[in-house]
């Protein structure tokens, strides 16, 4: 369990969303959540992904962050899409017939205001540009909240930055990251739907620097 005792771990799993979510505000995480594995049994956790929930217990047993090569640690290796329940990323457009779905799964700039995440987190536009490039070219695979199997693949994927947008005629408001993205699975679909998964969240690595 690296840093995590069996005991702990064990306190941290719930087998409802809501649960894991309520658990994951005590800690200060914001509400993330990801789903694992335990005993051959899907469960609910605290924290966006495994890594950030045994990094959560590292930070406060006074150690440095994880990685699973350290010599690349620090580096954008890729960027994962998935659906997230929140407010950014927000799915603006579902196509039933073909199971498509659009909407920003980024956005880092409003009217050139540098758009704040919830981990504090601003990105910068040519940094997005670049991993988003480097994940259509080599990855396009889509999970549900950032683990599990792939549940669809990202067909059209289109970064927005001003120079980009004024070379192509579009205007907007925004820089950020636009794509269309197809639900091969059939609950997953099911939960978009009803609006239970209304959102896009990306994932990856990334060199972080004060500003």
């Amino acid at each position: 369990m690296n840093k995590v005792s069996k005991a702990q771990y064990a306190n941290d799993i719930f087998t409802t969303a809501e649960e894991a979510r309520s658990r994951s505000m005590e800690m200060g995480l914001g509400g993330e959540i990801h789903v694992s594995d335990y005993e051959e049994q899907a469960v609910y956790m605290p924290a966006a992904s495994e890594d950030d929930y045994m990094n959560y217990y590292r930070e406060l047993a006074g150690l440095p962050p994880e990685t699973e090569d350290p010599e690349e640690a620090g580096t954008t290796i890729s960027v994962e899409i998935t659906f997230k329940n929140e407010i950014e990323g927000k799915i603006l457009k579902a196509d039933d017939e073909q199971r498509m779905v659009y909407g920003w799964a980024s956005v880092v700039t409003e009217k050139g205001v540098p758009v704040i995440d919830r981990q504090g987190d601003v990105i910068e536009a040519d940094t997005l540009v670049k991993a988003v490039n480097n994940f259509m070219e080599h990855v396009r695979v889509g999970k549900a909240m950032h683990t599990g199997e792939q549940v669809g693949v990202v067909v059209h994927s289109l970064p927005i930055t001003k120079e980009i947008g004024d070379a192509l005629g579009i205007q907007s408001d925004r820089e950020g990251w636009v794509v269309a993205y197809k639900v091969y699975d059939d609950a997953v679909w099911e939960m978009v739907k009803s609006g239970e998964l209304a959102a896009f969240s990306i994932g990856g690595r990334a060199t972080k620097e004060e500003i």
